[in-house]
């Protein structure tokens, strides 16, 4: 469910458009030539404005979606002054964009199960992954819990709920979909038979909520595979700011930490101690 990295380019892209998508969140459409074809989801950017900018370190951001071949979107939630300049940057203006890092997640074949929990931001290494599954014919085994606090912060829920899959919404508050989180729901599904523990779990968002699916995975006997938000300094497996520890029994259990920017952001829930 890993897929390695391929070579980084670290390039001048335009800024083509921004619209809002919440509150606090926008999406970026950057125009980059020179990319691969075949960028697995997951991968991600480390952005920074290439003029005028106070901030000294990119920020890193998954890959959100792909309109066209040159063309790359990046779904930002405002968290500080880094994000900040990036969303209030104009169209034309030229953003430093350090490219395809990271393992992203394998499409898995149509006939195996996928159950995706993803919560506010989160939601971004998962739009092209349900895109690609249902190029593949998959959409039927295809399946995604989209959380956040309050309706508002759905962040463009619309662009999945226009695609032909099982979408379940939830809202802490209960302003829309399921009243709860996205692991309560998750549960609620799993109990009631409406999915099944033998599926392939994905699940991005912020600590609390990877935290609690990695707890709730583990108590259930899930197979699951998390794509974790983890500050970086590099992006790229310089700095080592970005360590998790690994789990000694699992896949990389040869060396007591794992770089989230080079071994991740997709780990394997047996791999590390999370």
């Amino acid at each position: 469910m890993q897929v390695a990295e391929t070579a980084a380019s670290s390039l001048r892209a335009t800024l083509v458009s921004r619209r809002a998508v919440g509150p606090d969140a926008f999406i970026l459409e950057l125009e980059l030539p020179g990319m691969p074809n075949d960028l697995a989801p997951g991968k991600f950017a480390m952005l920074s404005p290439a003029v005028g900018g106070t901030q000294q370190i990119a920020r890193p951001f998954s890959v959100y979606d792909r309109p066209a071949a040159n063309r790359f979107t990046f779904l930002i939630q405002v968290l500080g002054d880094g994000t900040r300049e990036l969303v209030t940057l104009e169209p034309g203006a030229e953003v430093i964009c350090t490219m395809p890092l990271g393992n992203g997640f394998e499409v898995a074949p149509a006939e195996q199960e996928i159950v995706i929990v993803a919560g506010g931001v989160g939601s971004a290494p998962f739009l092209k992954y349900v895109q690609d599954r249902i190029a593949a014919k998959a959409a039927a085994t295809t399946h995604m819990i989209l959380g956040a606090r309050t309706a508002d912060r759905l962040y463009d829920s619309e662009a999945f709920e226009a695609l032909d899959f099982d979408l379940r919404l939830a809202t802490d508050d209960g302003s829309r979909g399921f009243h709860g989180n996205v692991v309560q729901a998750l549960g609620a599904a799993l109990d009631a038979g409406e999915l099944s523990s033998s599926a392939h779990f994905l699940a991005c968002g912020p600590a609390g909520l990877l935290h609690g699916f990695a707890d709730f995975a583990r108590q259930r006997l899930l197979r699951a595979w998390l794509s974790l938000e983890t500050y970086m300094g590099c992006g790229f497996g310089v700095c080592n700011a970005c360590p998790v520890p690994t789990n000694p029994d699992g896949p990389l259990g040869a060396w007591p930490f794992a770089r989230t920017c080079k071994e991740g952001p997709v780990f394997s829930l047996d791999a590390i101690q999370f």
